[in-house]
């Protein structure tokens, strides 16, 4: 399994970084959580957008990743948005952890 992916086997919740309101996963989890074992993508929560009910695979937003990266980048050496899609194309988007492999919606047009 990838160093990105990780695994949440029914309620096991994972830290949070919005604490005002709930987060797209927290909904996911609330609803499915008995009923589903999820995998994420580790430190893009933000970038959910959405859960495939057919194969209970969590869908991530390509630009909000890449905006994700981006932020993140701030706080060491700042990246362009090339240097944060290239980042995203190679250690992200193609990584797989089998039938539950996140859905990446691509989604910059």
């Amino acid at each position: 399994m990838s160093k990105w992916i990780y695994y949440i086997k029914h309620t096991k919740i994972m830290p949070q970084t919005e604490t005002n309101s709930e987060t797209i996963l927290d909904q996911i989890i609330e609803r499915y959580g008995d009923e589903l074992d999820l995998y994420i993508l580790d430190g893009f929560n933000k970038s959910i957008i959405g859960i495939d009910e057919n194969s209970g695979r969590i869908i991530y937003s390509t630009a909000k990743i890449i905006e994700e990266i981006i932020e993140e980048s701030k706080n060491l050496e700042e990246l362009t948005y090339e240097e944060a899609f290239k980042h995203f194309a190679y250690n992200i988007r193609g990584n797989s952890c089998g039938d539950k492999t996140p859905i990446i919606c691509y989604d910059i047009f």
